[in-house]
């Protein structure tokens, strides 16, 4: 999903809970959820910014594979992470 803001910001993240008139989002890059509130029948944010939600229900446009950071293990592994105790 994406979240705009009134001033052009667009993030974008994953929605953790829907609520009553609350909704808790996971945004890309930051350390905490973000939630925002439905007040008045508009979304708010936690800095009393009027936001706007984007879902996408057959997914968004593909990103440019550049944008993208090697595996961490790109090849698979030979033996076994852990070995057996006994």
């Amino acid at each position: 999903m994406f979240i705009k803001y009134r001033n052009g910001t667009r993030l974008q993240g994953i929605l953790v809970a829907l609520g009553d008139q609350l909704i808790r989002v996971a945004i890309k890059d930051a350390d905490d959820a973000a939630i925002f509130r439905l007040v008045s029948g508009v979304w708010v944010s936690e800095d009393c910014e009027v936001v706007t939600f984007e879902f996408a229900e057959d997914g968004f446009p593909p990103q440019d594979v550049t944008d993208f950071r090697e595996a961490v293990f790109p090849k698979p592994a030979r033996s076994a992470a852990i070995e057996p105790v006994m």
